[in-house]
């Protein structure tokens, strides 16, 4: 288990205060806004003198959104907490002539934009919105735009993937499919939605677990924009010792649009595998999104749904019997059980993902975010078959079972400007996800070896489900050429499981002779003794209640800031402290604390975590660019 980790529960008497300055020059100022951007310059006159409280004004002209502030004694200014979008960026002076300037701020980005103002009385109007030099991040990152993930080419639409056309970053089988960025395991990264966790709390990785590298949970449809961050992310950035996925949804804005897709895979339009067998699936994927104005400059919708129905040909069959030869006696009543059960069956995987979003944005420039999101996974005898180059199975229908998944997720956010140099970002989330994984039949395991099995999946029947509840909250503070930024967040975990193996029984047979193992499972007392009466069986059989359920509380507290010693210069330097605090085990089992050689004992394995502080620096220099 990854996050969840019942441990002794333990109060926290005191916190650690560490910060340590290590310069490492780089060309890029750090993020201080988690699920959005930031825009920040310079103002000076022909002359480069700076012009001290200039105004400085950023209009997203999709939505009408407003942000303005004004330059310090030396020029400086900088607005955070921008939503990703298109900005005009226009600066007003006594005495200067206006200057306007069109940028794309990116999640996750910090665009810098300086300007040199003249005295004629006229306006310049300069285009960034396309110049990649405008935008600067002090961690190693990539940004995937929107354009981007509409057009690339991907299989199953599950936007994560996008992720791995990231330096480092990838998805393997040792990581259950998780992305594992910098060699770290998978389930170390973080992947977070409009700035909330995306993350499954029981086993860890993303929202979905195991069954997130073969169905979407989120409609790509939905999807802005995502910046994967593999390295030097800052104090903001928590619960990782891999890398950042930090994705933002998509709003409506006043225009209304709208998009929708229907895309066919037919298995008739592919060739028959080398075997002459039909291997691939009939796959439907369609979904539509819209988006737009309820109210112009003030209120606005966005929705999207996505939906899949995918059938993949499968078949069993145990070929080993193929090798028998004569049929005698003493092998038929297995031989004709084994060939009874031999019977082609149609695995599916379908998938459902809707999500609704509303904004409102108040006059002052503040921003209300609401959003709600919901998907579904049914996998019918998704357990135990074959693959798209091998549909064959050797193991029977009743040794097969149903995947599904559930997932409910709500979402607030409220961007609130205080003053004219305090800014304050919450965030409330609450998702909850169900896993239950049902049996095709519930009667003894019967693991025949080289033949094949048959009787229920051994680990099936299981239920789970978790949930996560989250408040977060940052305040933005801008004194002189500094941006502080503190914030906390704290996160309640729950799961409960209902899982074993072998629940119903299970007979392993190690004989890899054929017709060993079918004279062993043919045997019906006499002479020939009774079936399963051979050294080479094994019975295994679950004890116990099956149950487990546990909560826990996750807490982050830290500080950043992003100090400009002068336009030239730049130093990021900020603190995060981790910890977590789980319930204290029952160790009432003394029966079997005293009976298993344990390295230690429960109460030693299940300790509150508390993590280090982690001190985070960067600088950057910057020349001239006025």
């Amino acid at each position: 288990m990854a996050t969840i980790q019942t441990r002794e529960s333990m109060l926290v008497t005191q916190a650690i205060v560490l910060l340590v300055l290590l310069l490492n020059p780089s060309r890029a100022w750090s993020q201080i806004d988690a699920n959005k951007g930031s825009i920040s310059g310079t103002v000076v006159d022909p002359a480069k003198a700076p012009i001290p409280q200039a105004r400085v004004i950023a209009l997203r002209s999709g939505t009408g959104l407003q942000r303005e502030t004004q330059t310090n004694d030396d020029g400086q200014y900088r607005l955070t907490s921008l939503d990703p979008g298109v900005y005009e960026v226009r600066v007003e002076a006594i005495d200067f002539a206006a200057s306007v300037r069109e940028v794309v701020v990116n999640v996750g980005g910090s665009v810098q934009v300086n300007f040199t103002v003249a005295l004629e009385a006229t306006t310049e109007t300069v285009d960034l919105s396309t110049s990649l030099i405008s935008v600067t991040e002090s961690s190693t990152s990539q940004v995937l735009t929107q354009e981007a993930i509409q057009n690339l080419p991907i299989d199953g639409r599950r936007f994560q993937d996008f992720a791995t056309l990231t330096p480092t970053a990838k998805a393997i089988a040792e990581t259950r499919g998780q992305l594992s960025f910098i060699g770290q395991r998978g389930i170390n990264s973080n992947v977070m939605v409009d700035g909330a966790d995306y993350n499954e709390p029981f086993l860890g990785g993303i929202r979905g677990g195991d069954r997130s590298i073969f169905a979407f949970t989120i409609p790509q449809s939905a999807i802005q924009e995502f910046q994967a961050v593999t390295s030097g992310y800052s104090a903001e950035y928590g619960r990782s010792t891999g890398g950042i996925l930090n994705a933002v949804t998509r709003s409506g804005s006043n225009a209304l649009h709208g998009e929708s897709f229907y895309q066919i895979r037919h298995k008739e339009l592919g060739k028959l595998n080398p075997l002459g067998q039909q291997s691939l699936e009939t796959q439907h994927q369609f979904g539509a999104g819209v988006g737009g104005p309820i109210r112009t400059d003030r209120l606005f919708f966005f929705a999207a749904i996505e939906r899949q129905l995918a059938t993949f040909p499968r078949f069993v069959q145990f070929s080993a019997l193929d090798t028998v030869g004569d049929v005698t006696a003493d092998i038929a009543p297995a031989y004709n059980h084994f060939r009874s059960l031999e019977t082609p069956f149609d695995q599916t995987n379908n998938i459902l993902a809707l999500l609704g979003r509303l904004d409102y944005q108040f006059s002052g420039g503040s921003r209300l975010t609401g959003r709600y999101h919901y998907s579904r996974n049914v996998a019918r005898h998704a357990i135990s078959s074959g693959t798209s180059l091998d549909p064959q199975t050797n193991r029977a229908l009743s040794n097969n079972g149903d995947e599904r998944d559930r997932i409910h997720t709500a979402v607030g956010q409220w961007t609130g400007i205080l003053g004219p140099s305090v800014l304050n970002d919450l965030r409330i989330q609450f998702s909850h996800e169900e896993r239950p994984r049902t049996a095709n039949a519930t009667s003894p395991t019967v693991d025949a070896n080289v033949i094949g099995i048959f009787g229920t999946q051994s680990f099936l029947p299981s239920q789970a489900s978790n949930y996560r509840f989250q408040v977060a909250d940052g305040m933005t503070l801008q004194p002189g050429s500094h941006t502080v930024k503190v914030g906390i967040d704290y996160s309640y975990l729950g799961a409960k499981q209902s899982s074993g193996l072998n629940q119903f029984g299970a007979f392993i047979i190690s004989d890899s002779n054929v017709r060993n193992i079918l004279r062993i499972l043919s045997a019906s007392g006499g002479p020939q003794g009774n079936r399963f009466d051979d050294p080479s069986v094994v019975y295994r059989r679950q004890v116990g209640n099956l149950a487990f359920q546990t909560n826990a509380h996750q807490l982050a507290l830290f500080v950043q800031d992003s100090w400009r010693v002068n336009p030239s210069f730049t130093l990021n330097y900020g603190l995060r402290w981790e910890g977590q605090f789980n319930p204290s085990p029952r160790t009432d089992n003394d029966f079997l604390v005293n009976s298993v050689n344990f390295s230690a004992t429960p109460a030693d394995l299940f300790k509150s975590r508390l993590v280090d502080p982690r001190p985070s620096t960067s600088s950057s220099w910057q020349e001239d660019s006025t």
